[in-house]
């Protein structure tokens, strides 16, 4: 049994359904999320266009945040599903800054790492995640990636899928088919979008009509890429949906904690070290204390 999931950009067409019900299913808070759809908007009108891709946790074969963790409340299920345990969860932040995807959050209200689990307590008695449930196209698929006959093994073999950063060599299980280069490749549009859906309208330098009639509107990343403004990639047009303002995860405490634990250790085994080779007894360092 390995769980991955394929999400058809055929099919999807960018209702939020999906996160809404992950929302609901798992009582994220506000301000944070499990899965969501990233907007890329394509192209000059009149041959304008809009991208979606929602985009997750990618349950990956070789999850960096399982192999970081220093309390292994990042593990991996017999089943594949990369989970959580927010009981052993100490809150240091070093999964967020290995998962390579942007898809784990320090949950607001427990102050510890969360993500999408796959539904982990809904497939453990039969029924699917709520996102697959809910999508009124189809367009999630979720099951077994290594039975030949599941529709989602089937859906691999029969189409060109894609995954988010292969370079990364995590080994995601979450496939893409017909997945834009616009959207899967962060690199395209660096800056962090200055605006959400339902916000104000972002403005460049005031008024921008004289962008679009100076002939300095260009696309980047090829023919279907986001427009360019001015020689730089107009971040406004990448944008999720509805969010929050929440602090930066890393910071000076994450730091300290990863040395100062690095320097316990080697004291550790330092001393152990010692002993074993006769310089030093161990009976003196505790007569000392």
């Amino acid at each position: 049994m390995n769980y991955g999931f394929v999400i058809d950009n055929r099919l999807c067409i960018g209702c939020h359904a999906c996160s809404t019900a992950c929302k609901s299913e798992n009582d994220v808070p506000l301000g944070v999320n499990r899965t969501w759809v990233k907007y890329v908007e394509t192209g000059i009108f009149p041959n304008s266009g809009r991208e979606f891709q929602v985009t997750r946790c990618n349950h990956c074969a070789n999850p960096p945040c399982v192999e970081i963790c220093p309390v292994s409340a990042m593990f991996t299920r017999s089943n594949g599903i990369v989970d959580f345990d927010s009981d052993a969860c100490i809150g240091c932040k070093a999964c967020i800054q290995a998962c390579p995807y942007d898809a784990i959050y320090i949950d607001p209200e427990s102050l510890t790492a969360a993500k999408c689990h796959y539904c982990a307590h809904r497939t453990e008695i039969g029924l699917e995640p709520a996102c697959v449930v809910v999508c009124p196209e189809q367009a999630i698929i979720s099951g077994d990636i290594d039975d030949p006959q599941s529709r989602i093994r089937r859906l691999i073999d029969n189409n060109q899928v894609k995954v988010r950063k292969p370079e990364s060599r995590t080994k995601p299980n979450l496939f893409y088919i017909e997945g834009s280069r616009v959207t899967l490749d962060p690199n395209i549009v660096t800056d962090k979008p200055a605006t959400y859906m339902w916000s104000d309208s972002h403005r460049v330098n005031g008024d921008t009509s004289n962008y679009f009639n100076s002939g300095t509107v260009k696309k980047a990343g090829g023919d279907d890429g986001p427009v360019q403004i001015g020689g730089k990639v107009a971040h406004h047009m990448v944008q999720v949906s509805y969010d929050v303002n929440h602090k930066k995860s890393w910071h000076w405490p994450v730091a300290a904690y990863l040395t100062t634990k690095a320097i316990a250790a080697g004291t550790y085994v330092m001393l152990i070290g010692t002993v074993a080779l006769g310089l030093s007894d161990i009976g003196s360092w505790f007569a000392t204390i």
